[in-house]
Order: C-alpha cells, then sequence, then structure tokens
C-alpha cells in the first residue's frame, strides 16, 4: 500500500490542486486511449485516401467541393483531366488507368466540344442574316430616326426595332392632339418625360387620363386612343411596344 504522504497513486478527482508547473498525472486507462487530436487525424487521413482512390465517379464525373455542382472533363492533357462545372469552378485529377474511364472522359471532352461549335455556328448565323443587331448596345439620340409610323399631331423618333419590341420617344406641341389610332396586337407602356400629358380612351373616347413626368400609361391592344399635351410647354414621352404586326394604324375614332 502507498505512503499516506504520497499522493501521486491517488485519482485525479482525490488530489488537490496541482502546484504550478506540476503537470497532472494521465490514468493509467486514458493512456491507452487516442486523443481527440490522434483521432480527428486518423480521421482526415482516411478520408483523404478515400478521395484519392475516388477522384471520379463512375460516370467520369464529380462533386465540386466548392458548390458541390456536378463537374464533367472539358480538357485533357499531359495525363491530367480538368473538369469544370456550371459555377465554372476547376479542378484537376490525374488522368484513370482503366481503360474504359479514359473512354467515359473523352466522351466528355467531344460533346463539349460539339456544343461549343453549334454555339459557334450559331453567332455566325446571327452576324450573316442581321440578327446581331439584338446585341447589347447604346442608341445614342443621334441615332433615332424618324422613319416609322406617323399619326398627324405628334413626332415619333424611333430608338429601337426588333422583331418583338419597338421603343422610341414621342414629342407633341404644347396645346396639340394626335389624331385617333391604335397599336395593332402591340402592348405599349408610355413614360412621361416632361409636359403634361392627356391620353383618351374607351367608348366614344370618354375615359380621359391625365399623367405628369415620372407617370407611367399602359395601353392594351387595339386600344383606340390619342393624346396630347393639356400643359403649356412640349410633351416628350418614352414609348416601349412589345408585340408584331402592324405599330401605328391611324382611324378615325372609337366608337361610341
Amino acid at each position: 500500500m502507498a505512503a499516506l504522504g504520497d499522493r501521486s497513486s491517488f485519482p485525479r478527482v482525490c488530489r488537490g490542486p496541482v502546484a504550478r508547473g506540476e503537470k497532472a498525472p494521465r490514468p493509467a486507462a486514458a493512456a491507452d486511449e487516442p486523443s481527440v487530436r490522434e483521432r480527428a487525424t486518423e480521421r482526415i487521413g482516411l478520408k483523404e485516401i478515400g478521395r484519392h482512390l475516388s477522384e471520379l465517379l463512375p460516370d467520369a464525373t464529380r462533386d465540386c467541393e466548392r458548390c458541390g455542382l456536378p463537374m464533367t472533363p472539358i480538357a485533357e492533357a499531359d495525363g491530367l483531366v480538368t473538369l469544370e462545372c456550371a459555377n465554372r469552378h476547376r479542378h484537376t485529377v490525374p488522368l484513370p488507368a482503366d481503360a474504359a474511364a479514359r473512354e467515359r472522359i473523352r466522351n466528355w471532352i467531344a460533346r463539349r466540344g460539339a456544343q461549343l461549335h453549334v454555339q459557334h455556328e450559331r453567332w455566325e448565323a446571327e452576324e450573316e442574316d442581321g440578327r446581331a443587331e439584338q446585341k447589347a448596345r447604346i442608341v445614342r439620340p443621334s441615332n433615332r430616326h424618324r422613319q416609322t409610323g406617323q399619326t398627324p399631331g405628334m413626332l415619333r423618333e424611333e430608338a429601337l426595332h426588333t422583331p418583338g419590341i419597338w421603343a422610341g420617344v414621342v414629342f407633341t406641341e404644347p396645346g396639340r392632339f394626335s389624331s385617333w389610332h391604335h397599336h395593332g396586337a402591340h402592348e405599349s407602356v408610355i413614360y412621361v418625360v416632361r409636359g403634361q400629358v392627356q391620353l383618351e380612351c374607351g367608348p366614344g373616347g370618354k375615359t380621359i387620363l391625365h399623367a405628369q413626368p415620372g407617370d407611367c400609361i399602359y395601353v392594351p391592344r387595339g386600344e383606340i386612343h390619342r393624346e396630347g399635351s393639356d400643359g403649356l410647354g412640349e410633351s416628350e414621352i418614352v414609348v416601349i411596344r412589345s408585340g408584331s404586326g402592324e405599330l401605328v394604324v391611324n382611324v378615325a375614332g372609337p366608337a361610341a
């Protein structure tokens, strides 16, 4: 039996405070168990080994470590395969030794090359048939023109015209109103830039809308109307139309 004065053999819970600089002894049973750090290191090592052994899934893809999206092979060079996900994250892995896996990788790369080829052909076709004008661009005031459908009493300047959209600026002198018209199968949105705008529509033209700078007016398809400036200065509006067919159809007036 240990001497009463020797406290080193007592369980940790029975000992008094540890003196400064003294290390508390570990119980014998605990000395044989791995520490938390050792267990974590072991798990990380196994994980890394497993990841290395399964860099690619059976279909020659893998999940992106950054966003979780599938990554597919896009290039092969110098014994390495580059994969990319939809978010353009890239990862490089060694080219597998398995012949079937290599074939799947090369099929992915060939498929992507075919898609790019189709995309470039479409771009070239757009350039040839004039649809390249639909690319993003700025239309300056000097680029607007008046070779578009006009209605007496107002002046339209076209800024943009595609198969589905017309956009332009319309000016009306103070106290002047346009003649009656509609815009066929087009819906229109009018934004008032300056001046006071009055729009008359509905049965007999009895519905009257008054708009001022900052206001928007919606005009449905086929709505017979006329608009003008009911203020002391010229009005300026921006008009966006969506639809197809005739842009301006001038008529005698709305039915009662």
